[in-house]
């Protein structure tokens, strides 16, 4: 087919015409500036810096089994060769002809990585002054607006509402210079999963398997404060960083090369916490943190390894929102509790006049309670922004006029830090007697913390294992098999609290031996889920008591069972009690089974535990399942997991 050219410049004349366009911005290397270009390289080359361990660190190169190297980054622009990806060496060639980019300063590839060109300059003694150094703009900008003069490593609490922070999350706090720790001028830097609308089952599938892009951004600090201490009410702890001004200056030249990355996120391994830890590594080499884990990365882990790198310092410590109403709460009397609850969910306006009688500090109290309350439903979801704001400003119109008032004294109890917890892999050993003789076994668990764990540090009233397992061996058959392989199992009981108003819940996925099916010991194994929530109470007399009722949803399958499955419903019920070092927990469980294998299941247990140190601890464990029954005697030791 013949083409036309209507109303258009004939081939060769368009052609000529773009060339012409083009000339005045493709200018060609001089022939001594090309001279040097190649005796770099050639210097390059002859040093093989690209093998140089910083180069590789810096492009987040790792071997494979070949012996070959893929940078984890899958942000194209990350690279300036098209297979920098896979080549240190030809990406370190790209860099080397970036000294000579002919163009604006600040589209230079000098520019762009900076912390990557003051290395490439002072490995191949390259002079500022030949090329000449480029003049950054948006990157000084950037660094100037920050004005960083000290570094802080801040660790948010694990909040078990969110599938993605069960662990907590760690990022890092850029103190302003001069600014005294003011939160409204202060910068984060943080890594983050960048996260579609999903949640649930189909989250924690893309989070296993990476499907999420990571990326850091820089944030202002009050904004984190505003997700973490406000709407999830998690506590912040703040770890001072003893970086020099010249590591502040290495942090910041990588944090701005770090915008153009992009890493595959997985909850497990490299996550929030993990990517720090290169990031650290850059400003501070001798650090070396991102080598000392493998297999997974827990960001109390990870915080403990930096702080362990650090000098002693003593943690700054933000309450969450809820942790300041309860506080406040503790200083009223029941008419004043009763007086904050009226005006936060019954009729404000006439409690109000009720408390035109009050003492001007007592009435500021509970004003003042009372707002923190509004916020705390707000925050927690409760109630909307127009109820926030009908409620709030009837209460600050009266709280203005009552002036300074002595209302209420000290703060909130500080809790211990994740420093005081015990450390999250955990071994143990014991010795099991059983009906038809003893039995030896061997327990493990990834992370973090069972009900009857010490709770220092952690969670309270709350469970958080993933990867737990039981090997048993029955000398009297001769048999070594799975007692127990839990996947992941997370409880959390709430007491129940007026003001809150909380569901105790559980859920728990992993393989388990039925013995209720009459199978001989060790040959009952089935892949068991179990969801349940109910209600929680706690006493704290003569000894701390909390006691807990579920409704449990129970589903098995296995070629244990009739029909190889089950599904059915019932209750679960338990009282965990504590006095200093000693914490015992008593469950008894039933559920009835109207689907595949309708034999029913009771079952229950009572253990006590006594911490014997820090990382050390001993159980006698009482368990029955339908007819069978053992107790044993295990020792437990927790261990630092790199």
């Amino acid at each position: 087919m013949k083409h036309k050219w209507a109303g258009a410049l004939k081939p060769p004349a368009c052609f000529l015409f773009l060339l012409l366009l083009l000339a005045p911005s493709v200018r060609a290397l001089t022939p001594e500036k090309e001279l040097q270009r190649l005796a770099f390289r050639q210097s390059a080359l002859k040093a093989a810096a690209w093998t140089d361990p910083y180069w590789l660190r810096l492009l987040y190169y790792e071997k494979n089994l070949l012996g070959g190297y893929r940078s984890r980054s899958v942000n194209a622009n990350f690279f300036l060769s098209k297979w920098g990806n896979i080549s240190p060496k030809l990406e370190l060639e790209a860099a080397v002809d970036g000294l000579f980019f002919e163009g604006p300063d600040d589209d230079s590839p000098e520019c762009r990585f900076p912390e990557r060109y003051r290395w490439l300059r002072g490995k191949l003694a390259v002079k500022e002054s030949d090329p000449p150094l480029k003049v950054c703009s948006s990157f000084e900008d950037w660094k100037a607006g920050l004005d960083t003069e000290s570094v802080s490593l801040l660790f948010a609490a694990g909040y078990l509402n969110n599938p993605s922070t069960l662990y907590g999350h760690t990022f890092l706090r850029l103190h302003k210079r001069g600014s005294a720790g003011a939160d409204l001028l202060d910068y984060t830097i943080n890594y983050a999963a960048t996260a579609d609308a999903e949640n649930g089952f189909f989250f924690a599938i893309k989070g296993l398997v990476g499907a999420y892009p990571g990326q850091f951004s820089t944030i202002p600090y009050y904004l984190k404060i505003q997700e973490y201490h406000n709407i999830e009410n998690r506590d912040l702890w703040e770890f001072p960083l003893s970086l020099t001004s010249q590591e502040i200056d290495r942090l910041l030249r990588h944090g701005w090369e770090l915008g153009k990355a992009a890493f595959p996120y997985l909850f497990f391994t490299r996550n929030c916490s993990w990517q720090l830890m290169p990031l650290l590594d850059i400003a501070k080499p001798q650090l070396d943190l991102s080598r000392r884990f493998h297999l997974w990365v827990i960001p109390s882990d990870t915080a403990k390894a930096v702080l362990r790198a650090s000098p002693p310092s003593t943690p700054g410590w933000r309450p969450s929102l809820w942790k300041i109403v309860e506080w406040k709460r503790d200083q009223l009397s029941p008419g004043e509790k009763a007086s904050v609850l009226e005006l936060a969910r019954g009729d404000q306006g006439a409690e109000l006049e009720k408390l035109r009688a009050s003492l001007p500090s007592r009435k500021a109290a509970v004003l003042e309670a009372a707002v923190d309350y509004l916020s705390w439903r707000f925050y927690a979801r409760r109630i909307g922004k127009t109820e926030l704001d009908n409620r709030t400003d009837p209460l600050l119109a009266e709280r203005a006029p009552l002036g300074q008032q002595f209302t209420f004294f000290g703060g909130p109890e500080r809790p211990a830090s994740i420093l005081e917890a015990h450390e999250s892999l955990r071994l143990g050993a014991g010795l099991v007697s059983l009906k038809n003789g003893p039995a030896y076994e061997v327990r493990g668990r990834f992370a973090v913390q069972d009900l009857l764990d010490d709770p220092t540090g952690y969670l309270p009233d709350a469970v958080l294992e993933m990867g737990s397992f039981r090997l048993r061996h029955e000398p009297r058959y001769n048999r070594l098999y799975v007692k127990e392989g839990r996947l992941a199992k997370v409880m959390s009981l709430n007491p129940w609290d007026d003001w809150v108003r909380r569901q105790s819940w559980e859920i728990s996925a992993g393989i388990e031996q039925a013995d209720e099916a009459g199978r001989q010991s060790g040959r009952a194994a089935v892949w068991s889920m179990n969801a349940g929530s109910g209600l929680a109470v706690e006493f704290q007399l003569p000894l701390r008591q909390v006691w807990y009722i579920l409704a449990e949803a129970d589903s098995a399958f296995g070629p244990a069972l009739d029909a190889n499955w089950r599904a059915g419903a019932g209750l679960k019920a338990g009282v965990l009690a504590q006095t200093g070092r000693l914490r015992s927990l008593i469950e008894a469980r039933y559920i009835s089974y109207a689907f595949g294998d309708t034999r029913p299941l009771w079952a229950g247990s009572a253990a006590v535990a006594y911490n014997l140190a820090k990382n050390s601890s001993a159980r006698i464990e009482y368990a029955w399942r339908g007819k069978v029954q053992e107790c044993g005697i295990y020792f437990h030791q927790y261990l630092f997991a790199p």
